[in-house]
């Protein structure tokens, strides 16, 4: 027995519209399906591996005022992409806020760069350095 793959990273969503412009308009993700749970709608984010990003939209919007630190807690989610510099123009074009810019970590073999999510969670993009 053995992990194989990332099935999906839950994140709380404080703003599903824009969301889901981040993960699909600027990022260039498919927006899959919604599923209503009740309490909460899971809005589903595709990536090319068939791996997802599940965006909570809780519908009291009370309750994101209840939440701990501890229950945003995420570090980061890290996303490979196929043309770096590219990525890093749309982010530039669409405003979004950088937490490290563009740079080589030559130690691990990629360019990355570091940006925030409408919801404050980082993302990593990298590129494998050629």
């Amino acid at each position: 027995m053995a992990v194989q793959q990332v099935d999906h990273i839950a994140i709380n969503s404080f703003d599903m519209k824009e969301s889901l412009r981040f993960y699909c308009e600027v990022l260039g993700l498919e927006k899959g399906k919604s599923v209503d749970m009740g309490e909460v709608i899971l809005n589903y984010v595709v990536l090319p591996d068939g791996s997802s990003i599940e965006l909570f939209e809780f519908k009291d919007h009370g309750f994101y005022q209840t939440l701990s630190s501890s229950e945003n807690a995420i570090k980061h989610i890290a996303l490979k992409v196929d043309d770096i510099e590219g990525m890093n123009s749309e982010l530039i074009r669409n405003q979004v806020p950088f937490e490290m810019e563009l740079c080589e970590l030559t130690p691990l073999g990629v360019k990355a760069l570091l940006c925030k999510d409408p919801n404050g969670v980082i993302v990593e993009l990298s590129e494998k350095l050629i």
